[in-house]
């Protein structure tokens, strides 16, 4: 005896409605002290694969610009909460990559405001600037959640560690060869863009602690420096 299975037309739409959805773009913007010359069009990467695209940069105030761009729907899931894009400008064009600074945090959902990075430099300062902690007290408020669990012990230690590395690195570097007052500037002027970016995102407790480790990092390499500084600004909602 043959059995003919029938589907309903709710469960086949449904299932229509699902591979439609996947298959959407999420859509996310950030911030860059620097663009890099990056324009719409140029590749946003994960894993060295191409996940999306810059869909526009729009200069903002002062110097720096947002950048808006679109992650393909079946790579969504790949743009975390604390994921950092960060501007590549080795290859032929330049492009955003995505670094995830722990692979087991939560996916953000199309139109997060992510934090964007010039440089390699301006990532470590970002990672300052949240401490251990921080990202889970940061998702709290964004789900409106009154708790989070806190970021996992590995992922703790591992930002404790390069912590240690690179002051480490930095007091070997420094006593090696003193760094010129053009590569403090340079540094100065990543840490106020980064700060800037803290600021109008309304992370205000992050940029103090940032201007606080950097006025202290700084004190250490050359003569007392004053804590950074930025002319008022009024975080975006």
């Amino acid at each position: 005896m043959r059995r003919t299975f029938r589907f309903g037309a709710p469960l086949i739409i449904a299932l229509l409605l699902a591979g439609c959805a996947s298959s959407q773009p999420s859509f996310y913007t950030t911030q860059l002290d620097t663009s890099g010359g990056l324009g719409p069009g140029d590749a946003i990467t994960h894993a060295s694969a191409t996940i999306g695209q810059v869909t526009s940069v729009t200069p903002i105030s002062d110097g720096d610009s947002e950048i808006a761009f679109q992650v393909e729907g079946s790579h969504a899931d790949e743009i975390h909460y604390d994921s950092i894009m960060t501007l590549n400008s080795l290859g032929a064009t330049p492009s955003l990559d995505v670094m995830n600074v722990d692979a087991m945090s939560h996916s953000a959902p199309s139109g997060t405001r992510l934090d964007g990075a010039s440089s390699m430099n301006e990532v470590q300062m970002f990672m300052t600037a949240r401490g251990p902690g921080s990202f889970a007290q940061a998702l709290g408020k964004v789900a409106g959640m009154g708790t989070q669990p806190p970021p996992s012990a590995s992922t703790v230690q591992t930002m404790q560690l390069l912590s240690q590395i690179s002051q480490q690195t930095l007091a070997t570097a420094v006593a090696v060869a003193p760094p010129t007052k053009e590569q403090l500037d340079h540094a100065k002027h990543e840490a106020l863009g980064v700060e800037r970016q803290l600021m109008r995102n309304g992370k205000i407790e992050q940029a103090e602690r940032l201007r606080a480790s950097m006025g202290s990092m700084m004190g250490g390499i050359t003569a007392p420096v004053n804590a950074t500084a930025l002319p008022p600004t009024s975080p975006n909602p």
